[in-house]
């Protein structure tokens, strides 16, 4: 039975020639900034504003109809008082992770798919204990970055497995391993490590493709596996018109059971996206 150690060792392997990409400077001034006994709002503002490419995206996120802002916000300074720091780090790092995946049409696709992700993880974790609406987001964000990963290795190559997950989400890990000696859970893990993302949510980027959520001793990651299920398949469905095959119904099934979340809760989630997407 390989290792962790060996997953990661072939991950890299697969992903030879392609660089995997280090944290920007503005995150990681802005986790300085927020894990100090004074974290400032102004100074949270500031090191946002030096970085143009960013200030945009972080605006255009702050403003778009899945924020819920009952006003647009006209600055960083007014997104940060509007939003809170902690939030609006997050669109810090949705932005620059968006920065560092620009470009082609397949990495722009799957970034959009990954927002939507997080937005709807941050609906659910109303409804899950131990998880915030905070880490399910960055959570949503950062699950399927090893997809960026081997996108941009060869977007023609990979396109097919990206758009086959949507419909066998547990059948394409099998397949990417066969192409490539990995897959992109396990070439998300190489990223997540590098942005130093908690192990727990290292962890539920690694297993999010597995057939039972039961099999997870974590109950913590057990319910972040859960969650990325039901949005994954939420979004799959509203966003990407993907068919829902039987596999895709079982997938997010298990994690309706796992959570206990109600019927007319993935309703209610369901008609926000429906929102979302006619908006946006």
């Amino acid at each position: 039975m390989p290792t962790l150690k060996n997953h990661l060792k072939r991950a890299l392997i697969a992903m030879q020639g392609v660089e995997i990409p280090e944290m920007p400077e503005e995150v990681m001034l802005l986790q300085r900034e927020l894990s100090s006994k004074f974290a400032n709002s102004g100074a949270v503002a500031g090191i946002i504003e030096k970085n143009a490419t960013i200030s945009g995206e972080v605006m255009r996120m702050a403003n778009s109809p899945s924020s819920k802002l009952p006003q647009p916000v006209t600055s960083i300074r007014q997104a940060v008082d509007v939003l809170g720091m902690n939030r609006l780090y997050n669109l810090v790092v949705a932005a620059a992770l968006n920065n560092c995946f620009s470009g082609k049409k397949l990495l722009k696709d799957i970034l959009d798919n990954s927002v939507d992700v997080a937005f709807c993880m941050t609906d659910l974790a109303d409804w899950v204990d131990g998880v915030s609406r905070d880490e399910a987001y960055m959570l949503g964000l950062f699950h399927n970055v090893g997809a960026l990963l081997l996108a941009s290795k060869d977007e023609k190559k990979y396109e097919a497995f990206y758009l086959r997950s949507m419909s066998m989400p547990n059948t394409v890990l099998s397949e990417e391993n066969s192409a490539y000696g990995s897959n992109h859970t396990m070439t998300g893990v190489l990223v997540a490590k590098k942005w130093l993302l908690p192990n727990e949510m290292i962890q539920a980027i690694m297993l999010h493709h597995n057939n039972a959520c039961e099999k997870i001793s974590n109950p913590k990651i057990r319910a972040m596996v859960a969650m990325l299920k039901i949005a994954n398949v939420l979004v799959s469905e509203i966003s990407m018109n993907a068919f829902l095959s039987e596999e895709t119904r079982n997938y997010m099934n298990d994690g309706v059971q796992e959570l206990l979340i109600p019927d007319e809760v993935i309703s209610e989630i369901r008609t926000a996206l429906l929102s979302y997407s006619f908006k946006c």
